[in-house]
């Protein structure tokens, strides 16, 4: 997080615990070297969106185990959503997010060739 003239004021982390039967998307499962360098950490982010206000949230996804995950600003984890895979409700390497509201995102992924419309229940 940084202030408005771009000083540096902290970091969050997002550690959910990987879900034993998770999968990538495609290819062999991340080494400890993949997941070392940061790509492939559960949690890093490949994609954010912040929602308008007034009750404002931020999304982020990562690659694997390709979840979404709903926060506060300060990253507090709301809730979590998805897993790799093809079907409604799983994600093939989101690249990007969209969120016009606190419960609407789109979902742009790049290995489905897809854009998922998820309406998340409050």
């Amino acid at each position: 997080m940084f202030d408005t003239e771009g000083t540096f004021l902290r970091q969050f982390t997002i550690d959910v615990p990987v879900p034993p039967d998770a999968r990538p998307a495609i290819g062999n499962m991340p080494d400890e070297a993949a997941i070392a360098a940061g790509t492939f950490t559960p949690g890093s982010p490949w994609a954010i969106c912040i929602s308008p206000g007034p009750n404002q949230v931020l999304y982020s996804a990562d690659a694997f185990p390709g979840r979404i995950y709903k926060m506060t600003l300060d990253g507090k984890v709301l809730g979590v959503l998805g897993k790799a895979g093809k079907q409604p409700k799983q994600f093939g390497w989101i690249h990007q997010m969209a969120c016009p509201s606190e419960n609407v995102l789109f979902v742009a992924e790049l290995l489905n060739w897809r854009v998922q419309k998820l309406v998340l229940h409050a």
